[in-house]
This record gives structure tokens, C-alpha cells and sequence, in this order.
């Protein structure tokens, strides 16, 4: 597991912050690993008091079809299908 970011003790992150203030990324020689790597680590990563999108990505840890990488550019509509419904008018 590697954190990447700028962050330091006592930084302020200011009111307009990039949403991209840290990575997260892990490894395993196994997809199944690295995932189950990666659900800790998401489970047990604070950045209080920021809202995160740590939910989301734990929700998506659990999904079998990623677990099983059987996914296309359209997946993460899943989980907001309001949206895609949104878009859709738009087209």
C-alpha cells in the first residue's frame, strides 16, 4: 500500500483545494489480493474532516463484477443512475 500526496501536518488546505489531495494505491500479485488489500486500507484511511470518497470506492471493492473485472467505462453509473438518467436527456 502506497499513500501519495502533499500534504503535511499543519498544511491548510484551501477553501478551492484539488479534489486529487491524496492517492491510494495498492498491490498484490492477485486481483482478489490487491483488492482485498485495497478494502482495508480505504476501511482503516482517515482524512476527517473532508468528505470523502472512500464510500463509494468500498462499495465498488465489494461489487463482484469488479471483483471479477468485468466492467466498462459505463460502470460507476451503477451507482448513480439518476445521473445516467440525466445525461441520457441531454443526448
Amino acid at each position: 500500500m502506497r499513500v501519495d500526496s502533499h500534504l503535511y501536518q499543519g498544511y491548510e488546505l484551501p477553501i478551492y483545494y484539488d479534489s486529487l489531495i491524496a492517492k491510494l494505491v495498492t498491490w498484490d500479485l492477485t486481483r482478489e489480493g490487491a483488492i482485498r488489500i485495497m478494502g482495508r486500507a480505504l476501511e482503516e484511511f482517515r482524512a476527517a474532516p473532508l468528505k470523502t470518497t472512500i464510500p463509494l470506492h468500498l462499495q465498488i471493492m465489494g461489487d463482484p463484477l469488479f471483483q471479477k473485472g468485468e466492467f466498462d467505462t459505463h460502470f460507476i453509473q451503477r451507482y448513480f443512475p439518476e445521473d445516467a438518467e440525466e445525461e441520457d436527456e441531454e443526448e
